[in-house]
């Protein structure tokens, strides 16, 4: 199946293949620099802010930042957590998981952002059979029947009860610092100092960059920081397809055919689901609706209103009840088109910048994790000497 939302960096169900093995770029020339300055410390708790914050920048309070708490910023907390490291994860939203996003309104439960997830490789199926032993997951389809996929050998698993689930497991006992968005990076001397809307500022001995790449792009540009000839280039051949949600919770059941989703497109409409039917814990009628890519940049600065009368006329047959309440969500980034050759990339060697995510990892939820726990391994590897 292709779709833009199916699973993905949080959001496509993209095909091509499985998602590259972890393998690592260095983005700079310069001669490696031993790491210093990091605290070793259990990890503290998740932490809420929307005011101005000012830390503190002596070599004690040094900290391995994270930008992004999507699921490639998720695995590489996990990872360097679990090796003793202090880390803060930054997340410009009010929630984490990025684009694996459940909406909860007065209308139902819906997941707008990715649908469900798979599994390719060793590496992810651990990850996926211990979140499905904790009951964060559960398989919603083992097989094509009911959903029209050009993988039908894969199992589906679905968030219990949302998408959500998994990521906000991954940061529970993390510090994580919401409504933090960085605008650029210092350098002085031998950390970076961050800097977010309203002034706040954090100092880093290391930074990993896990956006999608386009505002990693412009954090970089801002920072006035020059990338080796050839990095710069990659980064800028990487471009994204958009996505228009539409979230319409209906007065019955709808027609949508069992076990709840159904490839329709590729235009206008990529991918509908039932929620319900899905095992989301909500009530009947919540359908999630992906426009596909050329719809969605077609109409992605049009008034609700038209995108809303557009996507429902579009998916008429599949309604069975009369709407009662719609919303609509514009995803700016929901699948890479391409995606780069390498699972993370170090972009400037001391102090260390990473940048890794779904562009390099793959298009799927897979490729976004195993970008993450590449950049934690190439990070660790830098600090410690030696890789997982």
């Amino acid at each position: 199946m292709k779709s833009v939302l199916g699973e993905g960096s949080s959001t496509s169900a993209h095909g091509g293949g499985p998602p590259p093995r972890p393998s690592y770029g260095i983005g700079s020339s310069s001669e490696k620099q031993p790491l210093l300055g990091f605290v070793i410390s259990s990890v503290y708790v998740v932490a809420h802010r929307k005011t101005l914050t000012t830390f503190a920048h002596p070599r004690m309070n040094s900290t391995c930042v994270i930008i992004g708490a999507g699921m490639t910023g998720l695995t590489a907390a996990q990872m360097l957590s679990a090796r003793g490291l202090t880390v803060t994860l930054l997340e410009k939203s009010r929630g984490v998981g990025g684009r694996m996003a459940t909406r909860r309104t007065d209308g139902g439960v819906f997941d707008q952002g990715a649908q469900f997830l798979t599994a390719r490789t060793h590496s992810f199926m651990h990850m996926v059979e211990a979140w499905n032993r904790e009951g964060l997951l559960r398989p919603w389809v083992a097989n094509s029947a009911g959903v029209i996929t050009q993988e039908s050998d894969l199992v589906r698993y679905v968030g219990v009860p949302s998408m959500t689930a998994v990521p906000k497991h991954l940061a529970r006992d993390r510090h994580l610092l919401l409504h933090h968005k960085v605008l650029r990076l210092d350098r002085e001397n031998d950390h970076w100092v961050i800097g977010c809307e309203e002034g706040a500022t954090l100092p880093a001995t290391a930074v990993i960059l896990t956006p999608p790449l386009p505002q990693s792009v412009e954090i970089l540009n801002a920072s006035g920081l020059e990338l080796g000839s050839g990095l710069a280039d990659e980064l800028r051949s990487i471009s994204y397809n958009s996505c228009i949600a539409l979230m319409a919770a209906l007065v019955g059941p709808s027609a949508v055919p069992p076990p709840g989703g159904a490839s329709l497109g590729p235009e206008p409409v990529r991918w509908i689901a039932d929620n319900h039917q899905k095992g989301i814990h909500t009530v009947e009628g919540t359908v999630t609706v992906h426009a596909g890519p050329a719809f969605s940049d077609a109409h992605y600065r049009d008034p609700d209103e038209v995108v809303r009368s557009l996507l429902l006329d579009a998916i008429s047959p599949y309604l069975g009840s009369p709407v009662r309440m719609t919303q609509i969500h514009r995803w700016r980034y929901s699948e890479p088109r391409s995606t780069a050759t390498r699972a993370a990339v170090l972009a400037v060697e001391h102090p260390p910048l990473l940048i890794a995510g779904d562009s390099f990892g793959g298009p799927r939820i897979e490729g976004a994790a195993l970008s993450g726990l590449a950049a934690a391994d190439l990070l660790a590897s830098l600090i410690h000497g030696v890789s997982r």
